[in-house]
């Protein structure tokens, strides 16, 4: 029982760690978006988030658990991420919003099959299922938004994005 609320509280820990990585990558974006109508798309994902990190927030405090350590460095690099994706251009914003959502969709399919395995369907097992498909629906927003032949530039920012998902995500778990 003990190693089984242990993982729920990584699972808490690190879904409100990416959760306000995502707020700020949002944010970073919105603040220097030119583009009317990409601006509004990016505030309405960004209220979305924020209903999911405000559940997080909820269950940090409910079920006592640590956050990570690391949310002032996820403050800087969300936001740096936002920013520079933002001044890059549409492309590099629906890059970023597709490399990190396909990143968060698998993670929250694993922690919805850890419940599954263990034969457990409550409400926090229902919500990473909502927001998991939330999730996919701004990547594939992203997908169908940006244009249809990547560069080099973009492949490596994608690739690049995915890498600092996943890292954060790993470190978030432990730290």
């Amino acid at each position: 029982m003990k190693k089984f609320e242990n993982s729920v509280k990584q699972i808490i820990r690190v879904n409100h760690a990416g959760e306000y990585g995502a707020q700020k990558i949002y944010n970073g974006q919105i603040k220097f978006c030119k583009n009317s109508k990409l601006k509004k798309k990016l505030e309405r994902i960004s209220s979305e988030e924020k209903v999911h990190f405000d559940y997080f927030d909820e269950q940090i405090i409910k079920q006592r658990v640590r956050p990570t350590l690391m949310s002032p460095l996820w403050n800087i690099l969300g936001t740096t991420l936002g920013v520079v994706s933002s001044r890059l251009g549409e492309d590099y914003v629906n890059a970023c919003t597709e490399s990190v959502e396909e990143v968060i969709v698998e993670h929250y399919k694993k922690q919805i099959n850890f419940f599954k395995s263990q034969k457990i369907n409550n409400e926090l097992k229902r919500k990473i299922e909502k927001f998991c498909k939330e999730e996919n629906d701004h990547r594939e927003d992203a997908i169908n938004s940006k244009s249809k032949k990547d560069s080099f530039g973009l492949k490596v920012f994608k690739r690049f994005t995915k890498l600092g998902t996943k890292a954060a995500i790993e470190i978030s778990k432990r730290i």
